[in-house]
């Protein structure tokens, strides 16, 4: 009896024993398979991670590279614009104030505008810095020429040049250096940019 106890003894302690075995290799094959499960997850969350700051990277220096072509466009056509102002100013500004401060010159223009003077009355002011270049005889001149109601006035605003403008004040030609440089700049600007540019 002993013997068969030995047995049943040994025999449960052996299903015990296998038993315990299978159910720690279960837990260990349950233990590998989550672990690589954990590691596939995690590989491919690392994947994503990378691909995406490669792609971010990417378009920062497509971002980049276009924000650097464009500020070189900016710049080269301020650039551009700038040298075309300087030259067209060195070309221009000296001699056209010149004349704008030229009293002959000035009494010329302001006859010859005065003569096809259409309306009837009105202003013209004179630069503050010619009253005492020009002489009684162009006053009377002036009077005679654009007919009644014809005022002449000097302006201490005015640089140079001079401004006519109908009685009613609804507009004023200014012909001063600033003007003239203007009107000559508008139109050889573009030419300016053509020969210097090549555009």
């Amino acid at each position: 009896m002993s013997d068969q106890l030995q047995d049943l003894l040994q025999r449960v302690y052996d299903e015990g024993v296998n038993k315990a075995k299978a159910e720690a290799e279960a837990i260990l094959e349950k233990a590998k398979a989550e672990a690589e499960n954990i590691l596939t997850n995690a590989k491919t969350e690392a994947d994503k991670t990378i691909a995406e700051a490669q792609k971010e990277a990417v378009d920062i220096a497509k971002n980049t590279d276009s924000d650097l072509k464009m500020a070189a466009q900016n710049t080269l056509s301020a650039v551009k614009q700038k040298l075309t102002e300087v030259l067209l100013s060195e070309a221009f500004d000296p001699k056209l104030k010149e004349a704008a401060s030229d009293a002959d010159f000035v009494k010329k223009l302001i006859l010859e505008m005065v003569s096809v003077w259409k309306e009837s009355g009105g202003t013209v002011t004179i630069s503050k810095s010619l009253e005492g270049k020009l002489d009684q005889h162009f006053a009377q001149s002036l009077s005679s020429s654009a007919g009644k109601g014809l005022k002449v006035e000097f302006s201490p605003q005015m640089k140079n040049g001079f401004a006519i403008s109908p009685a009613d004040g609804t507009y004023k030609l200014s012909f001063t250096d600033e003007d003239f440089s203007n009107l000559f700049k508008s139109y050889l600007r573009p030419r300016s940019n053509k020969i210097l540019f090549k555009q």
